[in-house]
């Protein structure tokens, strides 16, 4: 299973991060089809689903933003964990833990992407392979120092280590 975080991990949120501050989420609709996917983001969540992966979106925003963009890109994402969903969100490992009983899926056969600290934490309060993003990422530091198991500057050199890891 790969859990992926959603707002700098999938998806450029930054010309929104304001109005997600505020909790202006009606705002953040208007403007959800205009924000940028990352580069080779769409490519790779079809061929991780086609080579039998079940995918999960964990994040702290509300569920309608990342459903939006699964519905728009037609992505193969089965598992959204929203902010709703959970009492206690990220750093806690409960959405994780979550996206993970949906999908019947063990800890050590899970990866989490994620753009920031806390989830790295939260990878490790649910024992599974917390790989960071770099391409998104607020502060490259904050990350590093947060030591994920594997850390990543573009979406193709996550691809190729789960292609490798998951022997695809």
């Amino acid at each position: 299973m790969i859990i992926f975080d959603f707002d700098q991990t999938l998806v450029d949120t930054s010309s929104v991060e304001k109005l997600r501050a505020a909790r202006n989420w009606k705002a953040v609709m208007t403007q959800a089809s205009s924000l940028p996917v990352y580069e080779g983001i769409s490519e790779l969540l079809n061929e991780l689903h086609d080579a039998g992966q079940t995918i999960a979106i964990v994040t702290k925003s509300p569920d309608m933003v990342p459903k939006a963009f699964i519905k728009a890109h037609g992505w193969p994402i089965d598992i959204v964990i929203g902010y709703h969903d959970v009492r206690n969100r990220k750093p806690h490992p409960e959405g994780l833990l979550l996206a993970m009983s949906k999908a019947g899926a063990a800890p050590e056969e899970t990866y989490h992407v994620g753009d920031q600290p806390q989830d790295t934490e939260a990878s490790r309060g649910a024992n599974v392979v917390a790989l960071g993003s770099l391409w998104g990422c607020q502060s490259e530091r904050e990350l590093k120092d947060s030591k994920p198991d594997e850390l990543f500057a573009s979406v193709a050199e996550l691809r190729d280590y789960l292609l490798a890891a998951l022997d695809m």
